[in-house]
């Protein structure tokens, strides 16, 4: 039965830690890690595994920094309170603003995904068609509750893991047997990781800019700081460990698939559908790459679940302080969901219609509000402890001195080599953000 919300319109807290991680994990989508696999592979020249390490490095740090200030902000707005409450409303409107370019767009390009593979094997069916059906079916189950989006996340989460547990497992077995067609290095390959030959700091750093986006479970979490039962405890480890494990998970998995196939990258016919070409070519285990459609449309059907769920709170927070308009995007249904920015979410997630041929061009679009938003919430941190709050003991300088000022250096990093286009049309919409 559907939990309907406290009758003094707030959200009702019924999430525990397993829920919150599993909702981080769903929203990062596990086997995201398998759909770049081809288009990072290429871009890296093979070193698709350092491209993903480097990233959850990263992202670790930025992690640390919103773990910091959810246990001070127990509120469901994510980077625009942070930043709200530690630099001036000004800032925390931006950082809302940019962050929900990537929350808009994310459920899109998980629909879309869906679309483009399914159509694949089903080419009867339009792309259009699954995304209708798909945006319609998020949309029912979100609008009931998030106590129903935490279920079905868990169920979706434990098949999308069961499926990457697999393929270590056959992957290791393969690469015994001498990889795929008899190239691998054996299981210890340098190469994976640096190959001198072709190795470049940028074919590393402008990938590692997009797959920011693949770690965005832990900004999720945070959203639903209203809707934890013990969120002062809770929200930080949830969001310290969905980080944590997805860097350690999503960096095996890319080891695994570079040391199988060393010269996938070169040999690919088609990167975007890389993976597809890498499991077909598994003799261990027939049809895997069917097994992997299966739950790897499921994982991208959760992660719209939870796109949809976090975006809807990020807006909701941002109504309630009528920084945006309070009578349409303040407000909660009877099940505590605020269902009119669910509707205009399941709108944008229409828009994947459009954009059937250009599925990286959205993750790159994604990526520049992920990265604005984590550098704002990075350099919020000093600011809020050391100077407003005058924290200045050493764990103190160490949690939030030193380690948000390493995130921010590695962030400005990834963001100035993020692409052109990226760069172009997110400050466009922050633009737009400004003048609002």
């Amino acid at each position: 039965m559907a939990e309907k919300a406290q009758t003094n319109g707030e959200f009702k807290k019924v999430l525990g830690l397993g829920s919150l991680i599993c909702f981080g994990l769903a929203y990062l989508a596990p086997t995201v890690v398998f759909n770049y696999y081809g288009p990072m592979s290429v871009a890296s020249n093979g070193m698709y595994t350092t491209v993903m390490l480097c990233t959850a490095i990263a992202m670790f740090f930025t992690a640390f920094s919103y773990a910091s200030m959810s246990k001070v902000f127990q509120k469901s707005g994510s980077a625009y309170v942070y930043v709200q409450q530690s630099l001036n409303p000004h800032m925390g409107f931006v950082a809302g603003w940019v962050m929900l370019l990537d929350y808009l767009l994310l459920p899109m390009v998980c629909f879309l995904l869906v679309g483009v593979y399914m159509n694949t094997y089903i080419p009867a069916v339009p792309v259009a068609v699954w995304i209708i059906v798909l945006v319609t079916l998020c949309f029912l189950v979100n609008v009931f509750g998030i106590s129903n989006t935490a279920k079905a996340d868990n169920i979706i989460v434990g098949a999308a893991l069961l499926m990457m547990a697999l393929f270590v497992v056959v992957g290791i077995i393969t690469i015994a047997k001498g990889g795929i067609d008899g190239t691998s290095n054996g299981l210890i390959d340098g190469t994976a990781f640096y190959n001198p030959e072709v190795f470049q700091f940028r074919l590393v750093l402008y990938p590692a800019a997009i797959l920011c986006v693949s770690f965005l479970g832990f900004d999720a979490v945070s959203t639903l700081s209203e809707e934890a039962k013990n969120p002062k405890k809770d929200i930080p480890k949830a969001i310290v460990l969905v980080c944590l494990g997805a860097g350690i998970i999503f960096t095996l998995i890319a080891y695994i698939a570079q040391v199988m196939w060393p010269v996938g990258w070169q040999q690919m016919s088609d990167p975007d559908a890389g993976i597809f070409q890498l499991l077909a070519k598994i003799t261990l285990i027939p049809h895997m790459d069917i097994a992997f459609l299966i739950i790897d449309n499921i994982g991208s059907i959760a992660c719209a679940l939870s796109g949809q769920a976090a975006v809807t709170r990020i807006m909701y927070n941002m109504g309630r302080d009528n920084i945006l308009p309070k009578k349409l995007f303040g407000r909660l249904n009877k099940y505590g969901v605020p269902v009119y920015n669910l509707i205009i979410v399941a709108i944008i997630g229409l828009l994947g219609i459009v954009f059937a041929d250009n599925i990286m061009a959205g993750a790159e679009l994604i990526s520049f509000g992920a990265v604005t938003g984590f550098l704002l919430v990075n350099v919020s941190v000093p600011v809020y402890f050391l100077i407003r709050k005058k924290e200045r003991r050493g764990k103190s300088i160490f949690m939030h001195g030193i380690m948000p000022i390493v995130a921010t250096i590695i962030c400005a990093v990834l963001w100035i080599n993020m692409s052109n286009t990226a760069k172009t049309v997110g400050l466009i919409w922050l633009a737009i953000g400004v003048l609002v």
